[in-house]
């Protein structure tokens, strides 16, 4: 039986923000690379290589930015924490946790303006 509840992984700021920055790399930059590449990560250290390449492409999404506007970067305490956790309880349910908020709505989501939100509250 698993010794973590769910909610130490799905309540962590870092793991919403990079699954909020997953969302809008899907949703803005038709990303689905680092989608598809995080679904088959197995180890620590193909998370950090997959990590680094979401990144790199995210900095791209994000400097292209949406309706004029650049995107919101994810600060070096997000990526602290996540690796803290990947090492506290391994590579599946962090892996887990990201891909799920990336295909959910989020709550600042109405239909159609989450992004102009997104922009605009940067």
């Amino acid at each position: 039986m698993s010794e973590f509840k769910l909610g130490d992984i799905f309540g962590c700021e870092a793991v919403k923000n990079f699954g909020a920055a997953l969302r809008r790399a899907l949703r803005i930059g038709d990303d689905y690379a680092s989608l598809v590449e995080l679904e088959y990560v197995e180890t620590k250290e193909q998370f950090e290589e997959v990590i680094k390449k979401f990144l790199r492409r995210y900095e791209t999404i994000a400097r292209k930015g949406y309706k004029g506007k650049e995107l919101s970067r994810l600060s070096e305490k997000d990526l602290e924490e996540l690796m803290i956790l990947v090492d506290k309880y391994d590579v599946k349910p962090i892996r887990a946790a990201l891909i799920s908020y990336a295909l959910v709505r989020g709550e600042r989501e109405e239909v159609s303006s989450e992004f102009e939100e997104v922009v605009a509250d940067e």
